[in-house]
């Protein structure tokens, strides 16, 4: 048991209708009380520290629906490639990374983007040479959902021409049919080596060779950013078996503060059936929740299946500028209808309408063979539905769960590349309008885990060359903060996080400015000086608390 706690002296937003309270008590993890100061200190059931918050605001955790820990401690842990503009500046960085870390096995970059490069392509096995051509060298695109890697990894992993592109993946070739170092989607499972990761055609596959010292490390860096954020609850929405490895290590050395729900990967749904798995199993801390599916590629990597999207597209153009799907279209439906019939709820990453029609008619069909009341679905990013999807979603219940930073840093090459349309990129206007929830996530690392910048992003649906994508598809600040709390905690079946009240975990944040009063503008400014979870302070910028100190 902990000592009763009294937070007063600044704000509380809880982002409630009503007044705002004076003080918070927190006693055993949990909050007690709100109210006067005065009353929560005579609620307290001994005598209370009272902490000052010295006129910062105090908001409930912030709870992120969709990100990937583990890859996101990744690109904390290598180069960082977000700021090249050319593919000089990928070697540029990658070599300095080299010099600064002479005994690494392998050189790896995380976060470039080709449209932003001056020479306009993805870099190839040979530009990496020119890093090390001994040791294996890649660069994991910022869509997360391929690499590029050197000659050596192609040649320790025997890739030649004679390779197979997997179904759902992509491999760009030369003239000769000769691999030029690009592998997308499903053909990273050729990158993970022997005994390594394997997805099939059910995802992107991430999971380059690590060891378990760099797991450990990588999972601290990356527990340790989101808490310096505000973030106390997260769903990491793709769990193979070297995610739950890693969750499963923390919680039992007591190091696992992120209140965590895990979607496994859908290329573990056999086994999912045969062990008997039918609902949610775990606890408060830690929790298997549902299982994740991927539809089609990547928007960002031009993968995702935009067929229909734009002038001169067709539905059921397949592949090329189309982008694919990773599975035929009866394979993904009788997927879904399975994980309905066995009780599992579903996080299906679709992007396109016809993507995005798939799942839904899917969903509609598991539930007319079996109903299962309470379990509750999900559309990953939902990029490109139409307004009669939509309304059909909130039909069916269905919850879309996109990421506005995406919106606001690629938004201008994707109106360029796909018209007018590329504005309607992320409709959370649309979604608001049809009584969906409205839930706001970072896809971390595509995206940096600062929730309040997500929010000022789905509120003025700014880009970054100061244009607005879609003035329609905007939502109110009262709507994108609630879109950091309460939304997606009720998305994930929870009442005691992302809000503050008697009974809820004392999960709090304290802020250096008042998010529901400042500027919108200043938003993703306001700063985090402490995060607390469970009643226990978590993370602080002073340094008196963290994991990695």
């Amino acid at each position: 048991m902990s000592d009763p706690v009294v937070f007063t002296g600044g704000p509380i937003e809880t982002f409630d209708d009503g007044p705002e309270p004076e003080a918070v008590l927190v006693e055993d993890g949990a909050v007690h009380a709100l109210g006067t100061t005065s009353d929560c200190e005579a609620a307290a059931t001994s005598s209370p520290r009272r902490v000052d918050l010295e006129g910062r605001t105090l908001v409930p955790g912030f709870v992120d629906a969709h990100m990937h820990l583990l890859l996101h401690g990744c690109r904390l842990d290598w180069a960082d490639l977000s700021g090249a503009r050319s593919i000089e500046d990928i070697v540029r960085l990658l070599r300095d990374y080299a010099d600064a870390h002479p005994g690494v096995a392998s050189i790896d970059g995380y976060g470039y983007d080709q449209t932003v490069l001056a020479e306009g392509r993805h870099p190839t096995a040979v530009d990496l040479d020119r890093v090390d051509r001994a040791r294996p060298v890649s660069v994991q695109h910022i869509s997360g959902h391929g690499y590029v890697v050197n000659s050596a990894v192609m040649r320790n992993l025997g890739i030649s021409a004679s390779t197979p592109t997997p179904s759902g993946g992509r491999i760009d070739r030369g003239e000769a049919g000769e691999p030029t170092g690009l592998f997308f989607d499903s053909a990273c499972d050729l990158l993970t080596g022997e005994g390594g990761v394997k997805i099939r055609n059910h995802g992107p596959n991430f999971h380059l060779p690590m060891t378990p010292e760099d797991r450990r490390r990588r999972f601290d860096l990356a527990q340790e950013s989101f808490l310096s954020v505000g973030v106390t609850t997260v769903c990491d929405a793709q769990v193979s078996s070297r995610e739950l490895m890693a969750y499963l290590q923390a919680r039992d050395e007591g190091s696992l503060l992120l209140r965590t729900h895990m979607l496994l990967l859908s290329s573990g749904l056999e086994h999912l059936r045969e062990i008997g798995l039918s609902s949610t199993v775990g606890n408060e801390r830690l929790e298997i929740s549902g299982v994740k599916f991927y539809a089609d590629g990547s928007v960002l990597a031009r993968t995702a299946f935009l067929a229909g999207e734009c002038c001169g597209h067709a539905p059921g153009a397949g592949r090329g500028d189309d982008g694919y799907l990773y599975h035929e279209p009866q394979e993904l439906h009788d997927l879904l209808v399975e994980a309905q019939r066995l009780g599992l709820a579903t996080a299906t990453h679709s992007q396109g309408s016809v993507p995005i029609g798939m799942v839904l008619d899917a969903i509609a069909a598991g539930r007319a063979q079996s109903p299962r009341p309470g379990v509750v679905h999900r559309i990953e990013h939902c990029g490109f539905p139409t307004d009669e999807q939509i309304a059909r979603m909130a039909q069916l219940g269905v919850v879309p769960v996109p990421q506005p930073v995406q919106l606001h840093e690629h938004a201008d090459e994707i109106v360029e590349d796909l018209g007018p349309i590329g504005a309607r990129f992320y409709p959370y206007g649309a979604f608001q309008r049809a009584g969906l929830p409205v839930v706001i996530s970072s896809d971390a690392p595509v995206t940096d885990p600062n929730p309040l910048r997500a929010a000022w992003a789905a509120i003025t649906r700014e880009t970054v060359s100061g244009a607005v994508a879609g003035e329609d598809f905007r939502i109110d600040r009262t709507t994108a903060l609630a879109g950091l709390t309460r939304s997606p905690a009720a998305l994930l079946g929870r009442r005691d996080v992302g809000v503050i009240a008697p009974g809820a975990a004392a999960d709090l944040v304290l802020l250096d400015d008042n998010p529901m009063t400042a500027d919108v503008g200043a938003l993703p400014r306001i700063g985090v000086t402490e995060t607390w979870i469970g009643g226990a302070l978590a993370w602080a910028a002073d340094g008196r608390a963290g994991l990695t100190d």
